[in-house]
């Protein structure tokens, strides 16, 4: 999201290789002219990848699957490697590949057609994610105060009597209390996973009854008494609520 005239500009891409369904979308947008949207079309994966790899950058794709050459399920691998901030919002008319969207932490999967009250629900609960996405978190590390954006952060744990936030790049130790960053963060889609171990959802690539993996790789366990609460949590983040 970039400032344009002092407002949010949010950049939206649209990937169908079925000219029907963007020209429909096309139209869905062009209604909704309260929300300073910018947007691009284009009939294959591979012109979206292209765009990102240019510089371009997308706050939301809606993204077909089942297109001629490079699917959908597979461009959204590339993306959640080198663009992870890009919320994918699927659009299909099969339902086969919802576990292959979980595993690729789409924020949305939606079935053809999509009518325009679903679109617009969509949407907006896409933005309002993205506008929670620039939420910052204040740490004092060492001897300046740090503001980190929520969405940056992929969990905080316990560590040497210190709390240590990850992020993707660097690890930070600061002193607090993790029930303190628990009241802060709960809010914007964290959760706890063992009793020393905060989690931001947005980062969860797999979850199974022991582990949890985050999309740069790192691993942290899951205790059993936080794991359905923890599961609860999530299945609610990935529905949107």
């Amino acid at each position: 999201m970039i400032q344009k005239g002092g407002r949010n500009l949010i950049r939206i891409a649209v990937v169908d290789d079925e000219k029907e369904c963007l020209d429909r979308i096309s139209g869905y947008l062009e209604i909704m002219k309260e929300y300073p949207i910018e947007c691009f079309f284009t009939s294959s994966a591979e012109g979206l990848l292209e765009k990102l790899r240019e510089g371009d950058a997308f706050d939301i794709v809606f993204l077909d699957i089942e297109m001629d050459s490079m699917t959908g399920i597979e461009a959204a691998k590339c993306i959640c490697k080198d663009f992870g901030s890009t919320l994918i919002i699927f659009t299909t008319a099969y339902k086969q590949y919802v576990k292959e969207a979980f595993y690729v932490n789409a924020f949305q999967y939606m079935f053809k057609p999509i009518e325009y009250r679903d679109f617009r629900y969509e949407l907006e609960r896409a933005i309002r994610t993205i506008k929670l996405r620039n939420q910052t978190f204040e740490i004092s590390y060492g001897h300046e105060k740090i503001l980190l954006k929520c969405s940056d952060i992929l969990y905080i744990e316990t560590k040497n009597r210190h709390l240590a936030v990850k992020t993707a790049g660097k690890e930070y130790l600061y002193n607090g209390a993790l029930k303190e960053a628990e009241r802060q963060l709960s809010k914007y889609g964290f959760s706890k996973a063992e009793q020393g171990i905060l989690v931001n959802l947005c980062h969860v690539r797999r979850v199974d009854t022991k582990r949890i993996e985050f999309d740069n790789g790192d691993i942290r366990y899951i205790s059993r008494r936080f794991y359905k609460s923890f599961l609860s949590d999530l299945n609610l983040y990935l529905s949107g609520v």
